[in-house]
């Protein structure tokens, strides 16, 4: 059953007709309930009156005290609602009180209801002894002792409680955020009791996607309570978490009548001598992934290597110095291939130079269909960044932090601290989308959409990953996706792929080539639901 809490705050609705023949402000919340008994057998509600004023003389003051309301609501009595629901699936449960007893109404009534039920209370501050044997047999603890509102250091009192239960080892399960996290930018105080698992509300909180908290927050499942995400999607700097289901609503069935020329053409500007290897593993990601042609656009001098690894791309050989780059003619010879591509990746194993930026630029300048950059691709636009405005076809670029902060001309550790903020001004400053690789990879978009992807782990932190997913990327893109699905379905699916292969091989062992044979599995169960 649905739990809801109702703020009573007057108005027209809540008004009884005055001896003048007007109307007051008169009617309590418990009132506004009674009038409609039926809600009993729909939710439980809980009620608050707030106050009791006409809409006009409801200004910034009663707007704060509104605010207050729901914050001291919504974290006071999770703990206490938790232990009811356990106790009702026949686990053992006691509550260690870590402060006075509940003064919200709210959290006084879910106290109230445990009265009369078999969940003993210890009271960390009167008897901590006590607390302290319960902990001896304890193989959960459920943290609710603060919500996202939490912005201060611990108070000392509960310092020795949160390191017993870290010493002892016992897991924590996290209600939103670790009790001492402050939810907006990931600032942990010492004593902050880390969680193998936090079950956030509706929607990550900024710091669920920091990397330096991690080790604080754990795993983090997003639970859904039913708000609907055109609300809280209207909030600025909001992200959604993808999921299996929107992946998948991406994908069709392939038509009967399809040739090579239904599912998109990949040009891959690519590779140089020394590089081979990251112009193979993104083309063999673009094919993996359906592409229906893919063209690697190589220096002559790694021909050889990248046809017998993939024969089954379109080798274009370019002229290249003896530095393995490729020559300034080599951007003529590009140019009937880009032509016929509808998806354009270029970067992986690139090099950088004069020559390759030109290149780049170029490429920037005369592209038409929806292009990728990635790797020495980004390196070459970061002191050009006035090119990726002027650029009028759909451009994603994939960065990891430390090519972010060269985009942002910042440092990797401003990044890092603010990883949705960075991803989110770069996208709407310059019309482009940004996958922002890392722990929970960020994808921003020109119109402030933001997703984080759950998927990965450390394993896929290995030379190559990128480049899988560079082509990953451009092969959706050249199929039809539209650059955001495009970007959503490659990082989750690639995040996927590597969770399968840690399972298989271990996080150590896993290549980035292992991941191509994991998405295969992945694609073919997609396949079997469309």
């Amino acid at each position: 059953m649905k739990k809801i809490l109702l703020l009573a705050t007057g108005g027209t609705i809540a008004s009884r007709p005055t001896a003048a023949g007007g109307l007051a402000p008169a009617i309590t919340s418990e009132e506004l309930l009674a009038c409609v008994p039926e809600l009993a057998d729909l939710c439980e509600v809980s009620a608050v009156q707030v106050f009791n004023l006409d809409s006009t003389n409801v200004g910034p003051a009663q707007w704060q005290s509104i605010v207050r309301c729901i914050k001291e609501n919504y974290d006071a009595c999770d703990g206490f609602v938790i232990a009811r629901k356990l106790l009702e699936q026949n686990a053992k449960v006691g509550i260690i009180l870590t402060g006075d007893m509940p003064r919200t109404a709210i959290a006084m009534e879910m106290a109230q209801r445990l009265r009369h039920l078999p969940i003993p209370v210890y009271r960390w501050m009167q008897d901590p002894q006590a607390a302290v044997q319960a902990l001896q047999s304890t193989r959960l603890v459920v943290d609710a002792v603060f919500g996202i509102g939490f912005r201060k250091v611990l108070p000392d009192s509960l310092r020795g409680l949160f390191r017993l239960i870290h010493d002892r080892r016992i897991p924590v399960v996290a209600v939103d955020i670790p009790s001492g996290m402050n939810a907006d930018d990931g600032h942990c105080d010492p004593d902050t009791l880390r969680a193998a698992l936090t079950v956030t509300f509706t929607a990550l909180k900024p710091a669920l996607t920091m990397p330096e908290a991690a080790p604080v927050y754990g795993r983090v499942e997003v639970a859904d309570i039913g708000m609907p995400p055109e609300i809280w999607q209207a909030y600025a700097g909001t992200p959604t978490v993808i999921d299996s289901k929107m992946v998948q609503a991406c994908f069709s069935p392939r038509p009967e009548d399809s040739h090579k020329g239904t599912f998109g053409h990949v040009l891959a500007v690519c590779g140089s001598y020394g590089m081979a290897g990251a112009a193979t593993l993104s083309v063999r990601g673009a094919l993996r992934c359906g592409a229906g042609l893919v063209t690697a656009a190589i220096p002559r001098s790694i021909y050889p290597m990248v046809t017998v690894a993939q024969p089954e791309a379109v080798c274009l050989p370019l002229p290249d110095n003896d530095e393995g780059q490729r020559r300034p003619e080599a951007r003529e010879r590009l140019y009937p291939a880009l032509a016929k591509a509808t998806a354009l990746l270029v970067g992986c194993g690139l090099g950088q130079g004069e020559e390759a930026t030109a290149l780049v630029l170029d490429l920037l300048e005369r592209a038409t269909c929806p292009m990728v950059l990635d790797a020495d691709g980004i390196n070459a636009v970061c002191a050009h960044i006035d090119k990726l405005k002027a650029h009028e076809a759909p451009l994603i670029l994939t960065p990891h932090p430390g090519e972010m902060a060269r985009l942002c001309h910042t440092t990797v550790a401003e990044v890092e601290s603010d990883r949705i903020g960075t991803a989110r001004r770069f996208a709407a400053d310059n019309g482009v989308w940004v996958v922002l690789k890392g722990h929970r990879t960020i994808i921003a978009s020109p119109n402030r959409a933001l997703l984080v992807n759950p998927t990965g782990n450390p394993g896929m932190a290995t030379g190559g990953s990128g480049d899988v997913l560079a082509g990953m990327i451009a092969s959706f893109a050249a199929q039809g996706m539209a650059p955001l699905d495009a970007a959503m379905c490659a990082v989750y699916l690639h995040g996927r792929a590597g969770d399968h292969a840690a399972e298989r091989l271990g996080q150590h062992a896993m290549l980035p080539s292992d991941l191509l044979d994991d998405l295969g599995p992945l694609l073919h169960t997609i396949e079997n639901r469309s």
